[in-house]
């Protein structure tokens, strides 16, 4: 009886601090690696039609990898660009991809423009959470808007609160204007890298209203976190119920004159060139899609830079051999402000897209274009 007692009691069993180390830190490893593949096998996403991703959402850069490849799947040509694209001032139904596509008669060309989403981090955003876009008619939208300064273009320094800081180039080849902390910029590196940073990030802003889990729970005990989350998620922008109809003019916004940057200076082109060139390498067939600045609203001085600047892009674009699309001018009561038309401008660039570079559909595999 006492040999079975001490077989029973044996200490065989128990690790030693080392040993519980070691298994600590691949329990860590597993859910770094295995627990964001796993979400991402998981998730079902919904993509109704018109879609277009919510400003809410526009910063959670997981989903968007998620959203992208579920975008690409559905459709077969593809618009990438800013809020212009995006479509600040009007409904989900009225953006230029959506118009398009009512057109076009189907779900032709998918929306994966976000707020903004200027050159230098669209190139970032493409070459780490776009990897799914290949083998698509891809429209990539040049906002001139991003060159109408040294500060905008990212090649100046000074003091500017940038859109979409954690796509930015953290270290080699930082905006001078772009002064973040280091622990901020280790951060936004370590997530590019590591999913399990980029997964806690959509947890927060998708389920948590972007609040870290501890915050959220101290001003919402009585909801269980785990409650709170889910595997089905609907990322459609639902924040705009109405089109807008207040001009840049009854906005009262003042006339503009911009300096503007020239290609060779600017940083904004500099990406956007590097865009298109990613964007060709994985096999789409990439369109440069060039847009307007309020002629209206600037001085003739700036006019004149910016339309000499204009014709400079598209002259070179076409020189690289790119197929672009040359959007024209809208009328003054066809903007918002600056660079956003209202849905009677969007109506106008679509029908001049249709008729200028024949968009038509064939039950095709890529859209027949003429440029």
């Amino acid at each position: 009886m006492k040999s079975i007692l001490k077989i029973e009691h044996t200490n065989g069993l128990w690790l030693k601090p080392l040993e519980w180390a070691a298994v600590l830190c691949v329990t860590i490893a597993v859910l770094w690696l295995a627990l964001p593949r796993w979400h991402a096998r998981r998730l079902q996403i919904e993509l109704p039609k018109d879609f277009r991703l919510s400003y809410k959402l526009r910063d959670d850069y997981l989903l968007y990898r998620s959203v992208a490849a579920k975008v690409v799947e559905t459709h077969p040509a593809l618009f990438i660009g800013d809020s212009v694209v995006w479509g600040m001032y009007v409904r989900n139904d009225h953006t230029l991809p959506a118009i398009l596509n009512a057109k076009l008669g189907g779900e032709e060309i998918g929306n994966l423009a976000v707020d903004g989403l200027h050159p230098v981090v669209m190139e970032t955003l493409m070459r780490e959470y776009g990897k799914a876009v290949r083998d698509r008619v891809v429209y990539v939208y040049l906002n001139p808007l991003w060159m109408t300064s040294p500060l905008y273009d990212l090649s100046g320094d000074g003091e500017l609160v940038i859109n979409h800081p954690r796509l930015l180039p953290q270290f080699i080849g930082k905006p001078p204007c772009y002064h973040a902390s280091l622990e901020d910029r280790c951060k936004a590196v370590w997530e590019r890298f590591i999913d399990f940073e980029a997964l806690l990030h959509h947890v927060r802003v998708a389920f948590l209203d972007n609040k870290d889990v501890k915050n959220h729970l101290a001003k919402q005990p009585d909801k269980p976190l785990h409650k709170q989350l889910s595997l089905n998620i609907e990322p459609l922008e639902t924040g705009h119920p109405s089109d807008s109809k207040i001009t840049w003019e009854d906005a009262s916004i003042a006339e503009q004159d911009w300096l503007w940057v020239t290609l060779d200076e600017s940083r904004q082109w500099k990406s956007y060139l590097a865009t298109l060139e990613l964007l060709k390498k994985r096999g789409n067939t990439v369109v440069a899609v060039v847009g307007t600045v309020n002629p209206s609203m600037q001085t003739a001085a700036s006019l004149e830079k910016y339309r000499a600047l204009r014709a400079d892009a598209l002259k070179r674009l076409k020189d690289n051999g790119y197929k672009t699309v040359d959007l024209p001018e809208l009328p003054s009561e066809e903007y918002g402000d600056a660079s956003h038309p209202l849905a009677a401008g969007y109506e106008r660039l679509a029908e001049f897209m249709m008729k200028k570079h024949q968009l038509t559909n064939h039950e095709w595999t890529r859209i027949d274009t003429k440029f």
